[in-house]
């Protein structure tokens, strides 16, 4: 039924959640303080809240190096510390992070063997390319579809426009999107008129409306659909 796979890379295959504790971490030792664990709650609050902004067009990435860790800080009651240096710094950090998560590079190259495997996330080129190379993941993708190199964010119909450019003689019936966030990855391919697949990574309480095809909280059990 499908010959394509797109797969999200950030708590899909790598786990974005344990390289950003470890980027604050190093971050805050820089500024004199030290982590704790209510942080990342904070932290998770308000990046899921911007990067829905970010996904709708309301909010630019230069908008949140300026308002992300200010906003965070400032709701924790850490003071001194400049939100746009904390970005950059946080930035250099987690380029060079490349936590797999459970099961990913076994996942990985199993479906490389059945389908076409394309990358397709929001975030820098480099630093996307670099990371999935850091875990062993790399070699297994046909295309990088990055949206720095696309130029629109997902779920914008601009990224998948993109995304099928480079994908001749595949039709959208081909195509299966695997992905953790609900507002980006399952709306996304949803609108554009592709099946997706949510893996539950952050084991979020499952809305009432199914807006999805498939749908796993461990990403083993992809095998058992495909």
């Amino acid at each position: 039924m499908y010959t394509t796979l797109f797969i999200d890379i950030d708590n899909t295959l790598l786990d974005f959640d344990v390289c950003a504790r470890i980027a604050i971490t190093e971050g805050l030792k820089r500024y004199g303080y030290q982590y704790h664990d209510y942080y990342f709650d904070v932290f998770r609050k308000h990046n899921d809240g911007f990067w829905r902004q970010i996904e709708a067009g309301t909010m630019t990435r230069e908008d949140l190096r300026y308002v992300r860790w200010n906003t965070v800080f400032g709701e924790i009651g850490l003071t001194g510390i400049d939100g746009a240096d904390f970005e950059d710094r946080f930035h250099l950090t987690l380029e060079y992070l490349a936590e797999a998560v459970d099961g990913a590079p076994e996942l990985i190259e199993y479906l490389s063997k059945k389908y076409t495997l394309c990358a397709a996330s929001n975030g820098p080129y480099g630093q996307q390319k670099y990371r999935l190379e850091k875990a062993g993941m790399l070699k297994y993708f046909s295309h990088l579809f990055i949206s720095e190199k696309a130029g629109a964010e997902k779920p914008s119909k601009e990224f998948f426009d993109y995304c099928f450019s480079f994908l001749d003689g595949i039709k959208k019936d081909d195509v299966l999107f695997i992905g953790d966030s609900l507002s980006a990855d399952i709306a996304g391919g949803r609108n554009y008129g592709i099946k997706t697949l949510w893996y539950n990574h952050g084991k979020f309480e499952i809305p009432n409306e199914k807006t999805w095809d498939y749908y796993v909280d461990k990403l083993s059990d992809i095998t058992k659909i495909l």
